[in-house]
């Protein structure tokens, strides 16, 4: 296969000083940005070379594949680190029940909400669940998505779970040229629906460690598991066990923290040394610096705190904990029906007052860090093979000021 030598770029995007910063604190010089830049890339060795143009070793044209970049821009491939993306079922409905005053929590009362999407999901089949999942796959290629997270979470009995990660599995293996997808599952996503009472809540929480997370450690079907840590929802010890259980398993751990009330998911995430804590609306900042010193990313959804009507996540709370900050489209059917990874990023400047380089870095880096993929992705440096996007832009501040465009991104690499 012959070297690509991208020419022309208007910028390169290394993001070389975020790495060393570990994704804290970002600040426009971070970026490492390269004006009117070139890149030599290998799908065997990765980047061979990245510089000014003018300054390009005439060697790596001989033979090489030229693509003009003039007017674009190289980054590191958008990372959307949270998603829960294989569902069946629309839940427009709930939109206007919220425009009526309803609240989520009023909504998952009337049967609404992770209910109505397990119901729906459950009745459709593994190739009904794939053709949907694939529509959504295709759309994000094109918002410059390059590595992507799926949880599983809308089915509440082992068949229904193991069905979308098995749909997940074949989405790996239908995108594995283009995307890189990392599986989660989050069957402690809700407690079923004749789970009434904590007897039975219990047992529930039983099955999710003693049957189902063997199985899905035995079968290789996640990389990950998440439990939805929040009032009403699973509690410290439930959260604890599950997640205890996880680890020993093998699988990395992930929390849905402190999104309805402050359930000190934050303190939680950190005690247990997680991947990341996301949503985290409520956190407060002792949680948030544990979770500093623990290298626990804060994975914010400034999407969801939009379309509910919510207070977002503390930007300020962020920066003094000195916690590095991920920003991801949390793409489900209810609350968060976009996953416009881009528009995500638009929102956090506006309504989360993060900078433009903070909101760049926390969509790259920082998904790679929630990710567990830090030490090969979100950042370009020669001798790495990361995910690469173009985009038909001359900023990455483009990405980030233009309100939800349609998709800007030509090639992923």
């Amino acid at each position: 296969m012959p070297n690509l030598v991208f020419l022309n770029a208007n910028e390169i995007v290394s993001n070389s000083g975020v790495v060393l910063k570990g994704g804290v604190g970002v600040l426009q010089e971070d970026l490492g940005i390269l004006k009117n830049a070139a890149l030599v890339y290998n799908s065997k060795d990765g980047i061979l070379w990245m510089g000014e143009n003018s300054k390009l070793p005439k060697k790596f044209l001989k033979g090489s594949k030229k693509i003009d970049l003039t007017g674009k821009i190289l980054t590191p491939a958008l990372v959307d680190c949270h998603t829960h993306l294989v569902f069946a079922g629309s839940r427009h409905h709930e939109f206007a029940m919220r425009l009526t005053g309803a609240t989520y929590q009023d909504i998952a009362k009337t049967g609404g909400g992770i209910a109505f999407s397990v119901e729906k999901t459950k009745a459709a089949s593994v190739k009904e669940l794939f053709t949907l999942a694939c529509a959504h796959v295709d759309k994000l290629i094109h918002l410059g998505v390059g590595i992507l997270e799926i949880k599983s979470g809308y089915g509440l009995d082992w068949p229904t779970e193991k069905k979308q990660l098995e749909v997940i599995k074949l989405l790996k293996a239908k995108y594995k040229k283009q995307i890189l997808i990392v599986s989660t599952f989050l069957g402690a996503h809700d407690f079923p629906k004749n789970a009434t009472t904590p007897e039975k809540k219990e047992a529930y929480t039983k099955e999710v460690i003693e049957k189902m997370l063997p199985q899905v450690a035995k079968l290789k079907l996640a990389d990950a598991c998440d439990v939805f840590f929040d009032e009403g929802y699973f509690d410290w010890n439930q959260t604890k066990r599950i997640l205890t259980k996880a680890k020993a398993l093998g699988l990395q751990i992930k929390v849905h923290a402190d999104e309805l009330t402050n359930t000190k998911g934050a303190h939680l995430a950190a005690e247990l040394s997680a991947l990341s804590a996301d949503h985290l609306l409520k956190a407060d900042l002792e949680g948030l610096k544990k979770m500093a010193a623990a290298k626990v990313v804060a994975v914010l959804l400034p999407s969801t705190a939009f379309y509910l009507g919510m207070e977002f996540a503390s930007m300020a709370k962020i920066r003094e904990a000195k916690v590095c900050p991920a920003i991801a489209s949390d793409f489900n059917p209810g609350s968060s029906p976009s996953f416009h990874l881009p528009f995500s990023m638009t929102l956090a400047c506006l309504k989360m007052k993060m900078t433009m380089p903070e909101a760049f870095a926390a969509a790259t880096y920082g998904g790679a860090r929630a990710l567990g993929l830090h030490s090969k992705h979100g950042f370009l440096e020669v001798g790495k093979k990361p995910k690469m996007a173009v985009f038909n832009c001359q900023s990455y501040q483009a990405l980030i000021s233009q309100f939800a465009h349609p998709g800007l991104c030509s090639q992923l690499l």
